[in-house]
């Protein structure tokens, strides 16, 4: 009787223990089963990288054989096949280099702080070079994210501008120091501002809008620590559409400006 005592104690001792165990085997599983589900969108977000590098060089080869070679068409070129919103160019190096921010969503098993959709974000510098005699050839780094902090920034005042400018009535706004008026209206020194017109057309109805966009935060990126990071765009937008339709703002990065 005693023995049976003894061994019906040690069962319901044992039963927290295996509990236990079974509990932190199924936390470890799950970080482990996360961890690999992370790398597998780390390793999506380089192929995606790598193949966007691959179609860029390809449609800059088609548009030098066609005769567009100038630097804001291959930027345009680079800008439609890789989408980053800071394109550079180093004329002396005949460089253009791209900073951009690429995510992939994963899904996390649950664990104790919860579980669900999740995000891997990374930073890659592509950059393109044409020697001469020779077809483009492309060159893609991982950076660390900081690095992409001033085109995340540029990327959104971009979207900023174009929603603004879609929405405005085709008055006095659409001349250059109108839309300077618009985007900074506090009129900050120009070396300070985030936006600077460079030019306002019109012709018909159609407003093409040249701005150089500014931000700080490239720090590790191809301008070095704390470099001021700009970009020049240009807009475009279809006044008086029929039917009270507003065309979108196009936004395409310029080179020269």
């Amino acid at each position: 009787m005693r023995k049976a005592l003894i061994n019906g104690c040690l069962v319901v001792l044992m039963i927290p223990a295996v509990l236990l165990a079974y509990f932190w085997y199924s936390v470890w599983q799950a970080g482990h089963e996360n961890d690999r589900r992370r790398q597998e969108a780390h390793d999506s977000l380089l192929r995606q990288a790598g193949a966007a590098a691959d179609r860029t060089v390809g449609a800059l080869d088609e548009s030098a054989a066609g005769g567009n070679g100038g630097a804001d068409v291959l930027t345009g070129v680079i800008w439609e096949h890789t989408g980053t919103p800071v394109i550079s160019y180093d004329e002396e190096r005949r460089v253009f280099t791209a900073v951009g921010l690429r995510s992939a969503e994963y899904t996390e098993e649950m664990q104790l702080l919860g579980g669900g959709p999740d995000m891997v974000q990374r930073c890659f510098v592509s950059s393109y070079v044409r020697r001469p005699g020779a077809g483009w050839t492309s060159k893609v780094t991982e950076r660390d994210i900081e690095a992409c902090r001033g085109s995340r920034q540029i990327e959104s005042s971009v979207r900023f501008v174009r929603t603004a400018m879609e929405g405005w009535e085709a008055d006095g706004r659409f001349t250059r120091a109108g839309l300077q008026r618009v985007l900074d209206p506090v009129g900050r020194a120009g070396d300070e501002s985030r936006f600077v017109v460079r030019s306002v057309v019109r012709r018909g109805e159609s407003v093409v809008a040249v701005v150089l966009f500014r931000d700080t935060g490239l720090g590790g990126g191809p301008g070095g620590e704390g470099a001021v990071v700009e970009q020049c765009y240009r807009l475009q937008r279809v006044l008086g559409s029929g039917g009270g339709v507003v065309e979108p703002v196009t936004a395409v990065p310029v080179v020269v400006c």
